[in-house]
């Protein structure tokens, strides 16, 4: 069975923590028994993507799109499961890494469509980003019928000039899709309620980035940044859960799929 369709089926019409856990329990079995002891690297990039004769990723085959579906289902009960009961979850781990992959692909796709001038442009915008000290967050406003409005929300990962994180590459596909279009990003620097934050913004399209005035800034805080958007958070992150790490995720069914695997990270 489709895994959303499980996750719902055995969830039935309850809403809370157990059912959820429950259901999530039971996928993640079904999760294993589907991926009949895959545990290498390459082979779990097989599993999800098409790729080429060199294993590199073509697209995203119907596998990578059951299990984000599941988690479209799944992810609104996410926080509200004990890290203890969903630690050894292989299938939150796979969601993980696989959108890792999907979007390691894709912005690489995108960067090659960019031209040199807004590569560079690019580079020097990040490089503003690694230039502000202190917790960031970047919210992207795209453009609808009545004015921009927020998107995505999320919290500005891998530009410290230190070492690249997985949420780096997600956050440098979302920003060259507003080169690909057009789009707005505020930047807040600071802890909220401890100092006064820092407030920058840009405005990004196919012709690079420019620094919006305060007025324009004020005039976003006044407008779009009030409003409740739900949905920014969950477009605003990788999906699945960055914190599961399961060792052996064929550990219950040793006799089927052997007693030395290592899985793919």
């Amino acid at each position: 069975m489709y895994l959303s369709e499980l996750f719902l089926q055995v969830l039935e019409e309850k809403s809370d923590a157990n059912a959820a856990q429950k259901a999530l329990e039971v996928c993640n079995k079904e999760f294993c028994r589907q991926m009949n002891g895959v545990v290498d690297e390459k082979d779990c990039i097989t599993y999800f993507f098409y790729t080429d004769e060199n294993n590199d990723i073509i697209k995203p085959n119907d596998r990578y799109q059951e299990l984000m579906d599941f988690w479209d289902v799944y992810q609104g009960f996410d926080d509200e499961i004990p890290h203890e009961a969903k630690k050894n979850m292989w299938i939150l781990q796979m969601i993980y890494e696989a959108d890792i992959n999907r979007v390691s692909w894709e912005k690489e796709k995108r960067k090659q469509q960019l031209s040199l001038w807004q590569l560079n442009s690019l580079h020097m915008l990040s490089q503003e980003f690694e230039e502000k000290i202190g917790k960031k967050e970047l919210v992207i406003l795209r453009r609808g019928r009545k004015g921009f409005h927020v998107w995505e929300r999320m919290e500005l990962q891998g530009f410290d000039g230190e070492s690249s994180v997985p949420e780096s590459d997600f956050i440098e596909n979302e920003l060259i899709k507003l080169y690909q279009s057009e789009g707005m990003i505020i930047l807040i620097v600071g802890r909220k309620g401890l100092t006064p934050q820092r407030i920058y913004g840009y405005y990004l399209s196919d012709h690079g980035y420019k620094r919006l005035e305060e007025r324009e800034i004020n005039g976003l805080q006044e407008t779009a940044l009030q409003e409740e958007c739900p949905m920014a958070m969950y477009r605003g992150r990788l999906r699945g859960n960055s914190g599961i790490y399961v060792e052996n995720p064929y550990s219950e069914d040793k006799t089927e799929f052997g007693d030395n695997l290592k899985c793919c990270i």
